[in-house]
């Protein structure tokens, strides 16, 4: 692989998928652009019926609710803009990278800024009084079940959840292409992968979105120290890093051969639950495993070209193996701890250990499916991404 040109992305089988980063599409980004889109391919996909008619509805009402919301809050908690946010730690990573497990425990004994997912539905403090009654009730019917553990990422309203999907309100994330029909689009998503080339409006926007959700949450609940969890940032890193200057970044990079197959299956899963496979047509599925695998390959040819030229300090950022999560996590814990500064109470340090005793009776609930599943081979990502086997001393299959 040629290293000196990182924004090459090898794929062996469309001449439609650009072999380097197509700036000139980025540049013309735009919200309204991305929403029909997905309209459109919702309609080639679905046709006219309810599906359609929650695409058509659901993105505009629930933005413009948010955005109202959020005004509000100007007007009803303008103390929240005097909120500093100091010193925040991000985790990014390639999705299926081991950064939920990591996030969630530092967040076992709740000491630290972070966001459950009924929270991330509701950024706007005026919104969130509100819905506070209602997400106990549901909880108390044990309605609030969003994904069960079969899809290979239990998701219930209270718990801890990634705070990239704070985007979904603005559809500036790739999760906005996993929860629409986006995904199915002939044109891709080439604006959300790349966040970085977006225009500098709508990455100081996507910027201050971010810092004033963050800014609610710290006023919501009274902690400061953010611990967040941004996978899909790690292409917008440069952006944060200029948003956040303080920022301290944990990097965790796991082996393509197990993230990418992992990856492609919690994304049929999801389809799956959102929408039943057999509703989409065999070939946009193939399609989009296609366009998804690009797109990871570009990711981990991203974040190595943003490590590789010192774009982010040496004290900003700890590149951490997942092998050493399974393996050694007292031990490497400890070193995140010392790289961010965080000082973690008794509690969780015990259960922190207890997790590390626990790591070798863990039992993966969920089964991936095989890369040939999804039109790939190990070859085929083993040659691709030779740069990130060959750093990390990764098996090649």
């Amino acid at each position: 692989m040629d290293r000196a040109a990182p924004n090459k992305a090898k794929t062996d089988s469309s001449e439609s998928f650009p072999q380097t980063i197509p700036t000139d599409v980025i540049a013309r980004y735009s919200s309204l652009g991305l929403y029909w889109r997905a309209i459109a391919a919702t309609w080639r996909t679905f046709g006219l019926g309810k599906v359609f008619a929650i695409s058509v509805v659901r993105q505009p009402l629930w933005s413009g609710i948010n955005r109202l919301a959020m005004a509000l809050d100007n007007l009803l908690f303008p103390e929240f803009r005097r909120v500093e946010v100091k010193n925040p730690i991000f985790i990014i990573g390639h999705p299926r990278s081991g950064t939920t497990f990591l996030h969630r425990l530092l967040n076992t004994t709740n000491e630290y800024c972070v966001f459950r997912i009924w929270e991330i539905f509701t950024p706007a403090l005026t919104m969130r009084h509100l819905a506070r009654p209602v997400v106990r009730r549901w909880k108390a019917k044990s309605k609030s079940v969003l994904f069960p553990k079969e899809t290979g990422h239990q998701a219930d309203l209270e718990d801890i959840e990634e705070e990239e999907l704070l985007f979904i309100h603005t559809g500036n994330t790739q999760f906005y292409a996993t929860i629409t029909p986006l995904a199915f689009s002939e044109a891709g998503f080439p604006e959300l992968v790349w966040s970085d080339h977006q225009p500098p409006a709508v990455k100081r926007r996507a910027m201050a979105y971010l810092k004033g959700c963050i800014q609610r949450q710290i006023h919501d609940t009274g902690k400061t120290q953010v611990v967040a969890k941004m996978n899909y940032s790690g292409t917008r890193i440069r952006s944060m890093l200029e948003a956040f200057p303080d920022a301290r970044f944990i990097y965790l990079i796991r082996s393509p051969l197990e993230t990418i197959p992992s990856h492609l299956t919690l994304d049929r899963n999801t389809f799956d639950h959102i929408w039943s496979l057999h509703r989409i047509p065999e070939e946009k599925l193939r399609r989009y495993y296609e366009l998804r695998y690009h797109y990871d390959v570009a990711y981990y040819r991203y974040m190595e070209d943003v490590i590789d030229s010192d774009t982010i300090p040496g004290d900003r950022l700890l590149v951490i193996p997942y092998g050493q999560l399974r393996s050694d996590l007292a031990p490497t814990i400890e070193r995140i701890i010392e790289f961010t500064g965080l000082q973690p109470s008794p509690a969780l340090r015990e259960k922190i250990a207890a997790q590390s005793n626990e790591q070798k009776r863990f039992v993966r609930t969920h089964r991936n499916l095989p890369l040939e599943t999804f039109g790939l081979t190990e070859q085929r990502v083993t040659e691709d991404l030779g740069f990130v086997f060959d750093k990390y001393g990764f098996p090649h299959g």
